[in-house]
């Protein structure tokens, strides 16, 4: 039995670890190093026509470091660079915002359909 209960508290740690990694909301793409998800920022609108998401992370890096970074990710992931900061994927565009807020850059994804 008590292997059991460390068997689930490993997967439990593990997977709260993995969860981290991801933008939330954005299951595959990742957080540059160790920003984090900023609580209650997060908002999904699921319609017809597609979904609207919006998530922020924050954390103490340059803004230019972070872009590049996502520049590099991205493409790999199977979004495509149509200016700077904004990306498209299938039928949904991303466009990545950069704010410095008390010392602290913010960044903020949000996903809207594409205008057919």
């Amino acid at each position: 039995m008590q292997i059991f209960f460390k068997i689930i508290i490993f997967f439990f740690i593990h997977f709260q670890a993995v969860a981290e990694q991801f933008v939330y909301g954005l299951d595959d793409i990742p957080i540059f190093k160790d920003m984090r998800s900023i609580e209650d920022t997060y908002i999904l609108f699921d319609k017809v026509e597609g979904r609207y998401l919006y998530s922020e992370i924050k954390g103490e890096y340059e803004v230019l470091e972070i872009q590049e970074y996502y520049k590099k990710v991205l493409p790999n992931l199977g979004w495509k660079s149509l200016k700077k900061n904004s990306f498209a994927r299938g039928s949904e565009i991303l466009e990545i915002q950069y704010l410095i807020e008390n010392g602290e850059t913010k960044v903020v994804f949000i996903i809207s359909p594409k205008n057919n």
